[in-house]
């Protein structure tokens, strides 16, 4: 009985797996990504879970922007603690949308990104299904700005 019910998943491992399916049932697919070292990082970060929807047609020849948590507020970020990697940026329309959500955003997610792999964000799981919903909304917006 012992070794059996080591194969059961915990309780932590199994609210994350029913927040994967609850994505995929909204059509948000799921993997684990790295973030791009940051300016200020030691070490290559660990791959994140990542929450994203697949490249429209005209999204596949689009240049990737990339907004990341920095870990440090600066006139110069983007807002707040979130900051551009890489020379691309969104549209006027996607920038705002982003603006409008970025404030209510926890520190657990981490990244946000679109471009020829589509949209994506990276969030460490630390909440429950009321957030997921929050970034599947976010993610979808992100979308349609680019249609």
């Amino acid at each position: 009985m012992g070794p059996i019910s080591m194969l059961r998943p915990k309780p932590g491992q199994r609210r994350k797996e029913n927040l994967r399916v609850q994505a995929a049932q909204q059509g948000v697919r799921f993997g684990l990504r790295k973030a791009p070292k940051q300016k200020t990082d030691m070490e290559d970060p660990e791959p994140t879970p990542a929450y994203y929807l697949a490249p429209t047609t005209k999204m596949q020849a689009m240049s990737t922007w990339t907004l990341m948590r920095t870990g440090y507020e600066h006139e110069g970020n983007f807002y707040r603690d979130w900051d551009w990697h890489g020379e691309y940026r969104p549209s006027a329309e996607a920038s705002h949308l982003l603006r409008e959500y970025l404030a209510n955003l926890p520190e657990s997610v981490t990244l946000i990104s679109q471009g020829e792999a589509g949209t994506c964000l990276l969030w460490n799981e630390k909440e429950d299904a009321e957030l997921l919903n929050v970034l599947i909304k976010l993610l979808k917006e992100l979308q349609a700005s680019v249609v």
